[in-house]
């Protein structure tokens, strides 16, 4: 037994046609006929008298009609409360993935406004190393979404594109570089340089700018960590390739001058990854209002 032989029996009922009933269910009258006489061979009775000029219910015709309307008002009940109008009705656990320095730079304002427009979205967020183990995270199902630095090339996710930044050269005030206004790759490689993991964003940035041109600077150290990143540069003993929006105007940063690179670098896109395969509202709304917010996402 199953939802299409009582739907087929309830148009019976209702247009008193095997005809009629084919029409109003988009179906052929022999596959209304078919799926009928399954019904019956299931229950073993008889459903349907077929009379002239009007098919009509047995007593178990009736019967098992009673409970089909049943059936069907539970489905539109429950379609109904998954269904709701109101976004701000929609509740559920979202679990999202960014890293340190894009809760700190990037998000952090977006998820605090969506937590406050949506009380009932329970947002569990987790701190990531780099953006890459987010996306990880997202494909085995351990996250729901993930905040990334694009490129990401993994054709089972969906994309939304927030917004781009631009990467400079951090150095201390009293670096060689200082003084500069743009800076060439042939400067950076003559200076101690600290690099990003891999995983992150500055490094595929910095990847493609030193990989083309000769390698890259003696690496002074790696780390993922930003504000260490921005310490180390501040007192003088390296460069690094950072996103222009975390050298800020407040004190600590102030030891920093921020150049371009005169030989170039591409912005670098960031946004929102998930499933593509994802089906929940709570995911849907929280998408939907992070590409609304785009134009207040830092860049």
């Amino acid at each position: 037994m199953d939802l299409k032989q009582l739907a087929v029996l309830r148009a019976i009922a209702d247009t008193g046609s095997f005809n009629a009933a084919a029409e109003q269910l988009g179906l052929t009258q022999p596959a209304v006929s078919h799926q009928l006489r399954r019904l019956e061979e299931e229950l073993g009775e008889t459903l349907v008298l077929r009379r002239r000029p009007r098919a009509t219910l047995s007593p178990t015709g009736t019967t098992v009609l009673a409970a089909a309307h049943r059936i069907f008002d539970e489905i539109d009940d429950l379609k109904q409360a998954f269904h709701q109008q109101d976004e701000k009705a929609i509740g559920g656990v979202l679990r999202v993935t960014a890293s340190n320095l894009g809760i700190i730079y990037l998000y952090g304002e977006l998820l605090e406004r969506f937590i406050a427009e949506h009380p009932r979205i329970e947002v569990v967020l987790t701190a990531t190393e780099t953006p890459f183990d987010g996306v990880r995270q997202v494909l085995s199902r351990g996250a729901d979404a993930a905040f990334v630095a694009f490129p990401v090339d993994e054709p089972s996710l969906s994309e939304v594109v927030l917004g781009e930044t631009e990467h400079v050269v951090i150095v201390a005030r009293t670096h060689p570089l200082a003084r500069r206004r743009s800076v060439a790759v042939a400067d950076l490689q003559r200076f101690p340089f600290i690099r990003y993991k891999v995983g992150a964003g500055s490094r595929v940035i910095s990847d493609a700018l030193f990989q083309t041109r000769g390698g890259y600077p003696a690496i002074f150290i790696e780390s993922n960590d930003t504000e260490f990143v921005k310490r180390i540069v501040g007192l003088g003993y390296a460069s690094a390739i950072t996103p222009r929006f975390v050298v800020t105007p407040e004190p600590r940063d102030r030891r920093l001058t921020a150049q371009k690179v005169a030989d170039g670098m591409r912005p670098q896109k960031y946004g929102l990854v998930f499933r593509r395969d994802a089906r929940m509202r709570a995911l849907n709304v929280f998408a939907a209002f992070c590409l609304a917010q785009k134009g207040m996402v830092p860049s």
